[in-house]
């Protein structure tokens, strides 16, 4: 999408043409500019150790990162269709208008143009996306958990997510999220899924401080 004839009217000379001197350039940057995350970001910073402790957790976080990215999608898709019967009807309008009401007409269809080029990209890197998480989804699930009810792994995941909270929260966080913790943690800690992690935690801390 070349957008420089855009904006060449609010510019002088000098200034356009600097950009026009990297013309290229900003056209790339255009193209490959980042939208939604990587694979290192999807692995490493959404599903983290920390927040998400176990593969259950993680392959669930995925289906719910690719069902944001697919209603996302499905969302876009009506807002380009919108765009599209816009754009074709200033252009049915510009064939007959004049004056002031043709150059209302040509910013319309321009800014038009330039969103749906741009809604074009979004929906690509949403596809792109849906995909990776649909990658990520078939890696992690092993046969280990059921993949059939979200509520089957979260005992396990929610307690060791929240001690993991616990663990590194700070001495002056607010007494609610406090009693939050240490209640999640005490209705959980003796949950048959959890007692053999809880014993090894204790074993290996020498006392059960974080855990009580």
């Amino acid at each position: 999408m070349d957008s420089l004839k855009q904006i060449r009217s609010i510019l002088d000379k000098k200034e356009f043409d600097k950009l026009l001197e990297i013309k290229d350039e900003l056209q790339d940057a255009w193209g490959k500019n980042q939208i939604f995350r990587t694979e290192t970001q999807a692995r490493f910073a959404v599903l983290n150790d920390a927040k998400f402790p176990t593969k259950a957790s993680k392959y669930w976080q995925s289906v719910r990162e690719q069902v944001a990215h697919f209603n996302e999608l499905t969302s876009l898709s009506f807002e380009i269709r919108r765009k599209e019967i816009d754009l074709k009807e200033v252009q049915e309008r510009l064939k007959v208008e004049k004056g002031y009401i043709k150059e209302r007409l040509e910013v319309d269809r321009d800014e038009l143009l330039y969103c749906l080029a741009t809604a074009e990209r979004v929906a690509k890197d949403r596809v792109r996306e849906i995909m990776q998480w649909s990658m990520l989804k078939k890696e992690l699930n092993d046969g280990s958990f059921d993949d059939k009810n979200v509520d089957t792994h979260q005992r396990e995941s929610l307690f060791k997510a929240v001690l993991n909270r616990a663990q590194v929260a700070p001495d002056n966080i607010p007494s609610e999220e406090r009693l939050s913790i240490k209640g999640i943690i005490n209705a959980l800690k003796d949950e048959p899924v959890n007692k053999e992690f809880v014993e090894k935690l204790v074993n290996k801390k020498g006392d059960n401080e974080n855990i009580s």
